[in-house]
């Protein structure tokens, strides 16, 4: 059963909760002086039950990793919980969102190559954050005053909402650029996913003016008499004869 998913300006408000769910990214930053692994380290954590996912700069000193000891979620009567949203920025920022937080979990750092390798391939990350997202918009799109769209507009509508978002979240990710190496890769990553929204907005608007000329062809009323025939245009008026 999917986990329930809040926007992002929701968590904390009602006594502690809804809470984040963190799932951390397989790769550290280790801060130690002099040495390439130290006590003290940053580690990405995205939100998986945000509706549009972001990630929190998770921090461990000393013994204590915050915001909630490495667990998947910190507690409603918590510290982290009762924190004003700025002092919860200020111990753990927030890093990245959309896109750009879904690729930087879908990495890890090899130590051989001394670089980030993806989990998954790239272009499978793409069409399956599209196609959640594209979902979502269908069945909030559904009712009887939306019988009349057809699926093909419904997506070109969805497109061009989608894009829009997709191109704030990004513009939100200025932070990031404090690891100039990720925001290089993330940044290379959103360039990918809006080449591909419009390759896939291109599709869409070849098939609708398919499905129209289809239309056209299809929406007549053939009358034969011997070798000529009378051809009613239903969606025209027009009437031809050949």
């Amino acid at each position: 059963m999917m986990e329930e998913v809040f926007k992002e300006e929701d968590f904390y408000r009602d006594d502690g909760g809804p809470t984040e769910s963190f799932s951390y990214c397989h790769y550290i930053f280790y801060t130690g002086e002099n040495t390439e692994y130290g006590p003290d380290y940053d580690q990405f954590a995205i939100v998986i039950n945000s509706e549009y996912p972001y990630i929190r700069l998770t921090k461990k000193r000393g013994n204590s990793h915050i915001p909630c000891g490495g667990s998947l979620q910190p507690t409603t009567g918590g510290w982290f919980a009762s924190l004003a949203e700025s002092e919860r920025d200020e111990h753990c920022p927030k890093i990245a969102w959309g896109f750009a937080a879904v690729f930087l979990a879908n990495l890890r750092y090899d130590d051989g190559q001394k670089d980030y390798v993806e989990l998954k391939d790239r272009n499978v990350v793409i069409k399956e954050y599209y196609s959640k997202y594209l979902k979502i918009y269908l069945d909030r799109h559904n009712g009887l005053k939306y019988s009349k769209i057809t699926l093909v507009q419904k997506e070109l509508d969805f497109l061009a909402e989608h894009e829009t978002l997709i191109r704030v979240l990004w513009e939100k990710c200025t932070p990031l650029q404090k690891y100039s190496q990720l925001f290089e890769y993330a940044s290379e990553a959103e360039s990918d996913y809006e080449s591909f929204l419009h390759r896939r907005n291109s599709e869409i608007e070849r098939e609708r003016d398919g499905n129209d000329n289809s239309k056209s062809i299809s929406n007549r009323t053939i009358i034969q008499n011997g070798e000529r025939s009378v051809y009613i245009e239903n969606n025209t008026g027009n009437v031809t004869i050949k």
